[in-house]
């Protein structure tokens, strides 16, 4: 299968996540939390396959995906096992359609305290910066 993202993220610590998330779509305001909260961050790549048609997005350092933005309110991050525990409870979600050490986050929701995006997509950063590859 051909795949339209870059070659440094063709790899096996980031082929589930990509085979999750083909196909699929992220809203607008989405992507745009996920990049505001990436903005105090050092080495990030974000990819879309397309901006324009509103798909996916994907972050990554050092060719590891360690958050995407999805659908009309979901962001999920890939976390090491101490911060998932956090995450999980603190409002995330398991997100092992996109590999065990994934937590996805409801945005948007006005029934529920506001994510501390910013923080999550820290640890995330941090966690696939120290990923063996």
């Amino acid at each position: 299968m051909t795949r339209n993202i870059p070659a440094e993220l063709e790899s096996s610590i980031n082929r589930q996540v990509l085979d999750h998330v083909e196909g699929l779509s992220a809203h607008s305001d989405v992507a745009g939390a996920l990049s505001e909260a990436l903005k105090p961050l050092g080495d990030v790549q974000l990819f879309s396959p397309d901006w324009r048609q509103y798909r996916y997005v994907v972050a990554s350092t050092k060719g590891v995906v360690f958050a995407v933005a999805l659908g009309m309110n979901t962001v999920g991050l890939r976390l090491d096992e101490r911060m998932k525990t956090r995450a999980l409870a603190s409002g995330g979600e398991p997100y092992p359609e996109c590999g065990p050490e994934w937590v996805s986050f409801t945005l948007f929701r006005d029934d529920w305290p506001k994510v501390d995006l910013e923080f999550w997509a820290r640890k995330a950063y941090v966690a696939a910066r120290e990923l063996e590859r």
